[in-house]
């Protein structure tokens, strides 16, 4: 976070928005909120816990693969996790670096680390991807004989004559 917090409002965990002390419930997505000191408290706590971080990888340590994709992709991701001192390198296939050759890239980490990676990865897709704005039932897939379908790509409601998805166009053929 990098805005100051004030001991007495209220914030949202979730999309850290900040309201006045009376509020209870995040008008964005609902979440109940926390004081301006639980807030402080718990950004310590994140502070604290990023310092005794070890950060970079040294030769010979443990290592776990938590991602494979493009170079660009991975730079990126590794970016995210260097930010909050995971350290993490890239092994990958003989190409010229530069991404334009093809081939995955892996992106490891630390064992002890690998959860909380990929939950910055969860993050990440939730919030590049929108998908956090949608609530899709884990069993919406496209069934012919429905009335409606709910594309699990964008979570736009389309009638069953349709094939495609008219939002996103996802096509279910």
């Amino acid at each position: 976070m990098k805005y100051q917090i004030d001991s007495d409002m209220r914030y949202c965990l979730t999309c850290h928005d900040e309201y006045r002390p009376e509020i209870t419930t995040c008008a964005a997505c609902g979440t109940t909120l926390v004081s301006g000191a639980e807030m402080q408290a718990r950004q310590a706590k994140r502070q604290s816990k990023l310092l005794t971080r070890k950060g970079d990888i040294e030769p010979g340590e443990e290592i776990v693969t938590i991602m494979k994709a493009g170079i660009h992709e991975v730079k990126r991701i590794q970016q995210l996790l260097t930010k909050v001192r995971i350290g993490s390198i890239l092994i990958g296939d003989k190409t010229c670096g530069q991404g334009c050759c093809g081939g995955d890239i892996e992106l490891r980490v630390r064992p002890e680390e690998a959860a909380e990676a990929l939950a910055i990865i969860e993050e990440d897709l939730a919030r590049t991807t929108a998908l956090h704005e949608h609530t899709i039932p884990a069993d919406s897939g496209f069934n012919p004989e429905d009335d409606e379908h709910i594309c699990p790509a964008c979570g736009t409601a389309f009638a069953t004559s349709s094939l495609t998805c008219p939002d996103c166009g996802l096509c279910f053929a």
